[in-house]
């Protein structure tokens, strides 16, 4: 096992996450697996209502100490330019493995590394993010073109099958609803899960008429 650290830093919201993470995360996740005392980097913004404004994270594994050392002076200058509003770190090693596994935790870090990739890409190719489902509704397309494509593309370039894939979006459904409930609310949730349901049998009733 790794020792797995976490960088928080608060910002003022989303513009400011977004320039935060032009500014330095994605050069800091790229260039820290290089330095001998980390092994990897990579980010998460956290803008939901529930975080109280704009937050991103650095989950690095390695030595947190030296990386302190190595970064702290970047991150107070964060602080002076007014992107970030104050920084802490945090040893989250126990918790890591304690959730994932220590295999599963291994893997984390990997996953991390993809979808930091994959979003570097994303900010490249778009000014504006595309619409989760349909970024064009006004067109009335029978085939609705949004960042779904990007998620459900992605697995069948692994050969991921149809019953897999279900499976991986219905986990990652669960997984959001379990953030909603324990950060808004559970009856935000149940709400949330009812009308899934609710689509779910009306398609259902499509496709078997």
């Amino acid at each position: 096992m790794q020792q797995i650290s976490e960088v928080h830093f608060t910002t003022h919201g989303k513009t400011e996450n977004r320039q935060l993470i032009d500014r330095y995360i994605l050069d800091a996740v790229e260039r820290l697996p290089q330095q001998e005392f980390c092994d990897h980097a990579a980010f998460m913004p956290l803008t939901h209502d529930a975080a109280g404004g704009g937050n991103v994270w650095i989950t690095v594994a390695g030595d947190m100490e030296t990386l302190v050392d190595h970064e702290s002076d970047d991150w107070d200058d964060l602080v002076e330019e007014g992107l970030v509003s104050e920084w802490d770190v945090t040893e989250v090693t126990e918790d890591w493995y304690e959730i994932a596994g220590e295999q599963g935790g291994e893997l984390l870090l990997q996953l991390h590394r993809v979808a930091n990739q994959a979003t570097k890409a994303a900010f490249e190719e778009f000014e504006t993010p595309p619409a989760p489902v349909d970024s064009y509704p006004e067109e009335n397309a029978k085939h609705p073109v949004g960042w779904w494509m990007v998620l459900d593309t992605i697995s069948g370039h692994q050969e991921y099958t149809f019953e897999e894939r279900v499976e991986a979006f219905l986990y990652g459904i669960r997984h959001k609803y379990e953030d909603v409930s324990k950060l808004e609310s559970p009856e935000k949730a149940a709400q949330q899960i009812d009308e899934c349901i609710q689509s779910l049998e009306t398609f259902r009733n499509e496709i078997q008429d």
